[in-house]
């Protein structure tokens, strides 16, 4: 299992220090795939909103800040979404939600991942112009291309992840 690599702005949202990264204790979940995230705070108008990104594959979640008490049930929330709507069998649904609950919280420190957080931030605010349900929004945010990568689009390289658990998933999420 993995860490939530959170920015300054985030864990200050959340009232949380966040361990430094060396600090951070990663315990091992059986059946869980997806690595590490980096999560940032972002408002958007009046919306307070939490973007994160898988650090291996760029999956990208977009769900409420608030209430900051809900945090870690918003977050699976947007993960099962996204699994679910990418067909994925509910065990690895459940497996990967369940994940998010006992992932630690720690500082983000990672240059790179900070970078793409912002750009994903900004694509963001475009797709948020457009449409309101964050669902779709985080649905095309995966279809979002990042350069320099081995698998440059996430929900590509999600089902290379998964292949051996499902069938491809079709293209078209709308």
């Amino acid at each position: 299992m993995a860490l939530i690599m959170c920015t300054q702005k985030l864990l200050t949202a959340l009232g949380k220090r966040g361990r430094p990264l060396g600090e951070a204790v990663e315990p091992q979940l059986l059946g869980v795939r997806l690595g590490s995230w980096a999560a940032t705070a972002c408002r958007f108008g009046r919306r307070d909103l939490v973007i994160a990104l898988e650090q291996r594959t760029y999956l990208t979640l977009v769900f409420p800040l608030a209430p900051r008490t809900r945090f870690r049930a918003h977050f699976a929330d947007a993960l099962a979404a996204l699994l679910a709507d990418l067909g994925m069998p509910e065990d690895v649904v459940h497996a990967e939600r369940s994940a998010i609950d006992v992932e630690p919280l720690s500082r983000l420190a990672d240059r790179t991942l900070l970078g793409s957080l912002h750009d994903v931030e900004f694509v963001c605010g475009i797709e948020l112009s457009y449409h309101d349900d964050l669902r779709r929004v985080q649905r095309n945010l995966n279809e979002f291309p990042h350069p320099g990568r081995d698998v440059c689009v996430p929900l590509e390289a999600v089902a290379q992840m998964f292949a051996n658990t499902r069938p491809a998933p079709s293209r078209r999420l709308h």
